[in-house]
């Protein structure tokens, strides 16, 4: 990753997007793949972090992956969809995604992956 400071920047998006600060759809459209085009998982070589890097900067990979799969991945802001379909789709509707985003906040300690973040 080129820059700590867009990690910064969106973890605090997740954080603002967890507490209702930001609307869903906002939210996606910032967001996007973030954790993909990062290549936070370390699937490109070129963008990989660096081992020492890794360590202090693993809560904030583990935040941003299960924001990614668990809420990104499934949410649905098209309101085509009835809450039916969407559970029978395995769509999660934008309060429910925010209700989780919060969960993984809370549970990844969100505060903590800051203070990790920010550059020394």
């Amino acid at each position: 990753m080129d820059s700590e400071a867009e990690l910064i920047q969106m973890t605090r998006l997740v954080r603002e997007f967890a507490l209702g600060a930001v609307n869903a759809q906002s939210f996606i459209d910032t967001y996007s793949s973030f954790y993909y085009y990062e290549a936070l998982d370390g699937h490109e070589v070129s963008s990989a972090i660096h081992a020492e890097d890794r360590v202090r900067l693993g809560p904030a990979i583990e935040l941003h992956r299960r924001i990614q799969e668990e809420v990104v991945n499934r949410i649905s802001v098209d309101p085509e969809f009835s809450f039916e379909a969407l559970k029978t789709a395995g769509r999660l509707t934008a309060s429910e995604a925010r209700e989780l985003a919060l969960e993984i906040c809370t549970d990844v300690g969100i505060e903590a992956v800051l203070s990790a973040v920010r550059p020394a």
